[in-house]
């Protein structure tokens, strides 16, 4: 059982030859002394690029930048000064192996081959613009936030015995189409109970993602309760080869085909469970984490002064609290 940890990978950006003060906290912002701000005027027109010729500057691209990533970058710098409190405040020490173990955790999840995870984190991280700085600074969000949240995590036996019924459990190959009203749905429920290929009705109509694989899920347990329970539910009506009626959620309907019935393996609760515990653990960490970023980013005082990054910071608040 695989969980993506919830690092805190955000849109790749630096504010170039910008110093900011500290928006956080009630401390005082004191100013620069004057041969500092000298020096940063110098730095911010030095050279960057030559675009055919003309000297590109650091003070040509900082508003261009704080308008596309400034809330992201504002974001971390926020994040990093809030789990430095946090961790002071309770009296926890990060160490260098555990900020190590966040990187070791995230290539885990990315591919059981060694070379084939550090391939992907590559991508990733180039993907995102993430140069060493930001990606060290990543690692130490997630293993400050992990240490924070680490005794909040319980693994209670009723848990464990739902992660094991999850993935050792019998489960069920289903195909579904997704339509987004009642009249699509009642139509294709009638052309799929009358012989059409279920597999090209799914790929042609079904508004789901599974229609690139011609409505094809993979194998779900009727107590995974990351499904609609509704569906679950008419799991077990169906005989292999079934349709199932509509089936109602808050804003689709899903027709739904048994393909096949996988029955339990023969690996035993006893035998599963250190590697399900290992893995509910980081799943519940996880969630812990997400919301602990939320939290401290809703709780901190950050006044923004430049009206560009302002708005790029409450776009990315709301983006926030949204996921």
């Amino acid at each position: 059982m695989k969980h993506l940890l919830p690092i805190l990978l955000l849109p790749a950006m630096l504010l170039i030859g910008c110093e900011m003060p500290s928006t956080t906290g009630n401390a005082s912002v004191s100013q620069p002394p004057k041969t500092q701000q000298i020096a940063s005027a110098n730095s911010a027109q030095r050279p960057v690029a030559y675009i055919n010729g003309q000297a590109l500057t650091q003070a040509d691209l900082i508003n261009p930048l704080i308008e596309a990533a400034g809330g992201t970058v504002l974001s971390e710098v926020v994040l990093d000064r809030m789990i430095h409190e946090k961790l002071a405040a309770a009296g926890l020490t990060l160490t260098p192996e555990l900020i190590e173990q966040e990187k070791t955790l995230i290539l885990a999840t990315l591919s059981d081959d060694p070379n084939e995870a550090a391939r992907l984190l590559q991508t990733m991280r180039s993907s995102r613009g993430m140069g060493e700085q930001r990606f060290q600074a990543m690692l130490f969000r997630n293993a400050g936030l992990r240490l924070l949240v680490k005794d909040e995590v319980e693994l209670v036996p009723t848990l464990l015995r739902q992660a094991y019924q999850l993935q050792h459990g019998e489960r069920y190959r289903v195909r579904i189409i997704v339509a987004g009203t009642l009249a699509q749905a009642n139509a294709l429920l009638v052309r799929a109970k009358a012989g059409e290929s279920f597999s090209d009705l799914a790929a042609m109509n079904s508004i789901d993602p599974s229609a690139a694989q011609g409505g094809l899920l993979s194998p779900i347990s009727p107590l995974d309760p990351t499904y609609p329970s509704a569906l679950r539910q008419a799991l077990g009506k169906l005989e292999t080869g079934g349709i199932s009626d509509l089936i109602a959620t808050d804003d689709h309907f899903i027709i739904m085909k048994l393909e096949e019935k996988l029955p339990a393996d023969t690996i035993s609760y006893e035998a599963a469970l250190p590697d399900l515990a290992r893995a509910l653990r980081l799943e519940l960490e996880g969630q812990r984490i997400q919301q602990a970023a939320r939290t401290m980013l809703a709780e901190a005082k950050v006044v923004v002064l430049d009206p560009a990054l302002n708005n790029s910071w409450q776009a990315q608040q709301q983006r926030t609290q949204s996921e």
